[in-house]
C-alpha cells in the first residue's frame, strides 16, 4: 500500500442500482456500507455510506437509484476518483449513462471498471458485457481505465481489483488547498455525552481544536470541541480528509445535509451564482430562460431558475453563460462543479462550473458581464484578483477586503497584489493604507473627469471650475472620495487639470471668458465689497442694488468666488480678498505677541461686529491659521 501520510484519498462508487456496489465494498474491505436498517431490509443504498478501504483512504458508497441521484451526486462532488461499476447479468442500464454523465460534469478524471456478478453469466454473455462497457466509455475520462470483472460472493477478481486502486491511490496527487477552511456537510447526528457531530470531506484548509468556525448560510458561529479522521481523534484535520467534528453552539436540528462549515469571515450565502453550463447532447431538446432547476451543488440540492446570459435558449451540446436564481442561498466556492437535473420528471440535463459565487442579480446579454465572466472562467488565482480590482471601479481595495471577495489566504493575496503591480496592470493609491486599483479603471475615471469638467466649462464658460462633490456625483455616487481626490492630484502632477484655492477643479487649458458687460459689473461689485470692509453686504443686498442684469449680476459675483476675488468665511458672510489678508495679518501679529486671542479680542482688532468675525475665526481654523482651544484661538500650523 502507497504512503498516504501526506493526503487523504476519497474513492466513489458509481453505477445502476442493484449493480452489486455496496456488496463489492464489503468484499474489498469487509464492512457493509449500508447503514440504515431501511438499506438492510430492502437491499438498497438510500444514502450515502463510508467505509474505510485503508488508514488514508475512504470509500464513499452512493446510492443508484433513481430517486436517490441527489445523494449520489452529493457523494460523488468530493471524489478523488471512482470505481464504476456495472453488473455482467444486467449490462449497461439508465443509471450507468446518467451516472457517467453526472461524474463528467463533477470533473471527475480517472477510475477503474468494476463488472461485477461474473459468476452469473457465461463467459461469452461476460465478453458481451465488456464489449458494451468499452463502447459507453468511449470518449470519456474512463476509456483507458481498467476493466476488472469480479465475483463479490466467491471473490474472484477482489485482488485484481484492489491491485488496480492501490496503483490509483498511488498516482493521486493531493486535492489543492485554497488555504480557507471549508466543508461541505453530508451527515449529521448526536452522540451521547458529546453532542453534535457533523461530518464532510474538508475541501480546503485546515482545522484544530478549539477553532471557532461559521456555520453557513445560517451564519451561525460554532466551535469544535473534538475532530476524528478514521474513527481516531486527531487535533486538527486538513484538506481531501474526510473528518467528523463535533461542534459546540449548533444542534443537530439547526444542520442540514448540504450545510457548510467554513473559515469565518469568507463565504458568504447568495441567492445569485454565475456560471458556465454545458447542456448534455442526450437533454435531445433545448434549455429556455427562466426554467425551474435542481441545482446539485457539493452535498446540497436547491432549486433556482436559470437565466441564459449569452444566449436566448441553449441547445443540447452546446455551453453558455448562465445566472443561477436560487429559492435559498447556497454557499460555495469559486470553480466547484455542479449539476443540474430538470425540476419534474427528474432527469440529469448538464452542469458545469460555479464562476462568481457571490454574484449580483444579472440581466442576459450584457457584453461587460459576459467579457468579465469569460475571464474568470479560468479560475487561476491570480486572475480572479485582478478581475475583483477591475469589478470595483468605485472603491480602492485593502489586501484583505480582496481576500474575502475571492476567498484566498491574505498572503497569497498581498503576493498576487505586488505581482499585478509590478505588471502594471493595477496601482498602489495609498502605501501606508494599502489602497489597490485597476489600471483600466483609473484610465476610465480620468477620462471620465475629462469628460465631465469639458461640459461643465461648456455650459459655465465664465465658471472658474467645478466643485469636487459635483464631480463625484455626476461620475458615480458610489465613488470614494479619497479615490477622486488621489486622481485628481495624480492629473494635477500630470498637467491635465487644476485646481483654484478653494478646491474647485479645471482643465488645465480652461481659460474664463470675460467680456465688456462682464468687467464692467465684476468692477462695480468689487467696489461695493471694498467700500465695505469688515461688514460686507449679504448675497441679496447685491442683487437688490441693480448693477445690471440679474443674469450678469450672479454670474460676475461667481466668477469672483471662483478666482478668490471674494472669500467666502462661511454663514453666507462674503469678503473681498484684501479684507481677508488683512484680518489674518493682524491676527498673527496679534497671536505673536500675546500666545492666545478670544472673538471679543479679534471683533475689537477689526473693528467689526461679531456676526462676521465669528465665521472669519472659524475660516482661519479650517485653514491652520489658528487653532481653537477653548474660548481662546492661539497659533496654527501655519505660522510655526
Amino acid at each position: 500500500m502507497t504512503d498516504t501520510k501526506n493526503k487523504h484519498i476519497v474513492i466513489g462508487t458509481a453505477g445502476h442500482i442493484d449493480h452489486g456496489k455496496s456488496a463489492l465494498i464489503t468484499a474489498l474491505t469487509g464492512v457493509d456500507p449500508d447503514r440504515l436498517k431501511e438499506e438492510k431490509e430492502r437491499g438498497m443504498t438510500t444514502d450515502l455510506g463510508f467505509v474505510f478501504y485503508s488508514e488514508d483512504v475512504t470509500i464513499i458508497d452512493v446510492p443508484g437509484h433513481e430517486k436517490f441521484v441527489r445523494h449520489m451526486v452529493a457523494g460523488a462532488s468530493t471524489i478523488d476518483f471512482v470505481i464504476f461499476v456495472v453488473a455482467a447479468d444486467d449490462g449497461v442500464m439508465p443509471q450507468t449513462y446518467e451516472h457517467l454523465e453526472i461524474l463528467k460534469l463533477l470533473g471527475i478524471k480517472k477510475g477503474v471498471v468494476a463488472i461485477t456478478k461474473k459468476d452469473l453469466v457465461e463467459p461469452e454473455m461476460l465478453d458481451i458485457v465488456i464489449e458494451d462497457v468499452k463502447e459507453v466509455l468511449s470518449g470519456s475520462f474512463l476509456q483507458d481505465a481498467p476493466i476488472i470483472t469480479v465475483s463479490n460472493t466467491t471473490k474472484d477478481g477482489i485482488e485484481d481489483l484492489r491491485k488496480a486502486l492501490d496503483e490509483l491511490i498511488a498516482q493521486t496527487e493531493p486535492k489543492t488547498d485554497r488555504g480557507i477552511f471549508r466543508m461541505s456537510i453530508d451527515r449529521r447526528f448526536v452522540i451521547k455525552g458529546f453532542g453534535t457531530v457533523v461530518a464532510g470531506t474538508v475541501l480546503s484548509g485546515k482545522i484544530k481544536t478549539g477553532d471557532t468556525l461559521e456555520l453557513l448560510p445560517e451564519k451561525k458561529s460554532v466551535k469544535v470541541r473534538g475532530i476524528e479522521v478514521h474513527n481516531q481523534k486527531v487535533d486538527e484535520v486538513g484538506t481531501g480528509f474526510r473528518a467528523a467534528i463535533n461542534l459546540v453552539g449548533a444542534e443537530k436540528d439547526d444542520i442540514d445535509r448540504g450545510d457548510v462549515l467554513a473559515q469565518q469571515g469568507y463565504f458568504e450565502p447568495s441567492e445569485y451564482l454565475n456560471a458556465s453550463l454545458y447542456l448534455l447532447k442526450s437533454t435531445g431538446k433545448p434549455l429556455k430562460n427562466f426554467t425551474r432547476l435542481r441545482i446539485h451543488l457539493g452535498t446540497n440540492e436547491i432549486f433556482g431558475r436559470i437565466v441564459l446570459l449569452d444566449k436566448k435558449t441553449l441547445e443540447p451540446g452546446q455551453k453558455a453563460m448562465v445566472q443561477f436564481r436560487l429559492e435559498t442561498s447556497a454557499v460555495c466556492d469559486i470553480n466547484d462543479n455542479y449539476v443540474i437535473r430538470t425540476y419534474s420528471p427528474q432527469m440529469t440535463i448538464g452542469g458545469g462550473i460555479i464562476i462568481e459565487p457571490k454574484a449580483n442579480k444579472a440581466k442576459g446579454f450584457d457584453e461587460k458581464l459576459i467579457s468579465h465572466l469569460q475571464r474568470m472562467e479560468v479560475g487561476q488565482p491570480i486572475v480572479v484578483v485582478e478581475e475583483d480590482l477591475l469589478s470595483n471601479f468605485d472603491l480602492p481595495r485593502k489586501p484583505d477586503e480582496v481576500a474575502h471577495d475571492v476567498n484566498l489566504p491574505l498572503s497569497e493575496v498581498q503576493g498576487l497584489l505586488q505581482t499585478l503591480t509590478q505588471s502594471g496592470k493595477i496601482t498602489c493609491l495609498d502605501e501606508k493604507r494599502r489602497l489597490y486599483y485597476h489600471e483600466s479603471n483609473y484610465k476610465k475615471l480620468k477620462e471620465k473627469i475629462v469628460e465631465n469638467l469639458k461640459a461643465y466649462h461648456k455650459d459655465n464658460p465664465t465658471g472658474v471650475g467645478m466643485p469636487p462633490l459635483e464631480l463625484l456625483k455626476n461620475i458615480s455616487r458610489g465613488l470614494d472620495k479619497i479615490l477622486l481626490d488621489r486622481t485628481l492630484t495624480k492629473m494635477t502632477q500630470e498637467k491635465s487639470v487644476r485646481l483654484t484655492t478653494d478646491g474647485k477643479v479645471n482643465l488645465f487649458e480652461h481659460k474664463v471668458v470675460v467680456d465688456k458687460d462682464l468687467d464692467a459689473i465684476i468692477k462695480k461689485i468689487e467696489k461695493v465689497f471694498i467700500d465695505a470692509g469688515y461688514k460686507p453686504p449679504g448675497y441679496n443686498a447685491i442683487i437688490a442694488k441693480n448693477l445690471g442684469p440679474e443674469n450678469i449680476v450672479k454670474k460676475a459675483h461667481r466668477y469672483m468666488l471662483d478666482t478668490g476675488v471674494l472669500v467666502n468665511t462661511g454663514e453666507g458672510v462674503v469678503l473681498h480678498q484684501k479684507y481677508v489678508k488683512e484680518a489674518e495679518q493682524k491676527l498673527v501679529d496679534y497671536l505673536k505677541q500675546n500666545s492666545e486671542i478670544r472673538v471679543g479680542q479679534f471683533r475689537d482688532l477689526l473693528g467689526a461686529s461679531r456676526k462676521f468675525v465669528l465665521p472669519l475665526l472659524i475660516y482661519f481654523d479650517t485653514r491652520g491659521v489658528t487653532i481653537k482651544r477653548g474660548d481662546v484661538r492661539v497659533l496654527g500650523q501655519k505660522y510655526r
